[in-house]
């Protein structure tokens, strides 16, 4: 059986920033539907509880929205339903946004059980915060690490966009530095993308040039790099403490999501499924009320796609064997797209296994293309 971890999503902001396509609304000041939506998650994970199969989770993650807004109360509550089915070393994260947290709180939060933050800086320049309409200054992005720190978290990331209109390319090193300066265990450092159905999609602003977002990418990457930062991921560097919870997804290993919005993918009978639930919480709440089983069925010939687009993003070797335990298929089914990679140089054979070459972590993209 394939390691499996546990989703719990949080639908509300203070406000939607206007990059973001995360399924989040505005927090309205009824406190009581803080309440409902927490036992709606209970709910539904106990519905779901027979379908681990007697597994436990290997990792927790409150995601949004933005989860450090969901009452003390709320957390314990799902934490103490969920704790039976964790392992004994379980990473617990929550998302955590700078202005919406304090000291007290996080502490409170690590005596219930969260190990690990990740923290929603973006950038710690003023200017960029403001045309990111961000709720924090540089300031208040700094105290909130010290309010990490003060809690006794460890174990934290930092979230940094790059590429972001206006910036300069010694902008984003400084916001890299003052991350590293920070103390941070992990950091993803990820470029602004423009997507559809946000105010950013609907009115874009004046990005960089091309040319220029591939400096600063590089420039970033090295700079992690030479702080002690390996680069195991797409987007994601650390010192000595990966995600796991994202290395799970990216292993093409299994989840279980709860909460509106939250996506599933289970291995039940060596057979691939994925559900996902209503993005708007009344929906969600009308759809759980009614015993929905919106378990769907993966076909096989959508699998090699979906492992690589996940496992790749991971700059580890993959072994033959990783893609036929996950998926359930032969190896044979991908191998001679495989081979076309190697020979642009984007691959390299061992007798068990593959892995990007330095030029094909470049042009990931065109790996990928191979499978669709």
């Amino acid at each position: 059986m394939l390691p499996i971890s546990l989703y719990i999503h949080y639908p509300y902001c203070i406000r939607k920033c206007p990059y973001c396509d995360f399924n989040s609304y505005k927090k309205s000041s009824d406190t009581a539907i803080d309440d409902t939506y927490a036992n709606y998650l209970v709910s539904e994970f106990d519905r779901y509880i027979d379908k681990l199969d007697g597994r436990k989770f290997s990792s927790v993650y409150f995601g949004g929205g933005t989860p450090t807004l969901f009452p003390e109360r709320c957390f314990e509550k799902i934490l103490k339903r969920i704790k039976p089915y964790l392992l004994d070393d379980c990473e617990v994260s929550t998302e955590a946004n700078p202005g919406t947290v304090s000291a007290i709180q996080l502490s409170n939060l690590r005596q219930m059980g969260i190990n690990r933050i990740s923290l929603g800086v973006q950038s710690f320049n003023d200017g960029s915060l403001k045309v990111l309409n961000r709720i924090h200054d540089g300031y208040t992005a700094l105290k909130a690490v010290d309010y990490i720190k003060e809690a006794g978290f460890e174990n934290f990331n930092i979230d940094l966009m790059h590429s972001l209109p206006e910036q300069t390319e010694q902008m984003a090193l400084d916001d890299l530095k003052k991350a590293v300066e920070s103390g941070a265990t992990h950091i993803s450092f990820y470029e602004l993308t423009i997507e559809e159905g946000t105010a950013f999609g609907d009115n874009p602003p004046e990005l960089l040039d091309e040319d220029l977002m591939a400096q600063i990418e590089f420039k970033g990457f090295e700079f992690l790099e030479s702080s002690g930062f390996e680069h195991y991921e797409v987007s994601a560097f650390t010192k000595g403490r990966r995600c796991v919870h994202n290395l799970n997804y990216w292993l093409f290993n299994d989840y279980l999501g709860i909460g509106a919005g939250a996506h599933s993918k289970l291995t039940l009978d060596n057979t691939v499924y994925r559900r996902a639930n209503e993005q708007r919480v009344l929906d969600y709440f009308k759809d759980h009320d009614a015993n929905l089983d919106n378990m769907n069925l993966v076909l096989a010939e959508a699998l090699p796609f979906e492992f690589m687009l996940n496992r790749l993003r991971v700059f580890d070797f993959i072994e033959f064997s990783e893609f036929e335990k996950t998926t359930g298929l032969k190896f044979d089914c991908v191998k001679e797209k495989l081979l076309k990679a190697a020979q642009k140089g984007l691959l390299e054979f061992t007798d068990s296994g593959f892995y990007l070459t330095t030029f094909g972590r470049i042009m990931l993209n065109d790996v990928l293309e191979l499978f669709l």
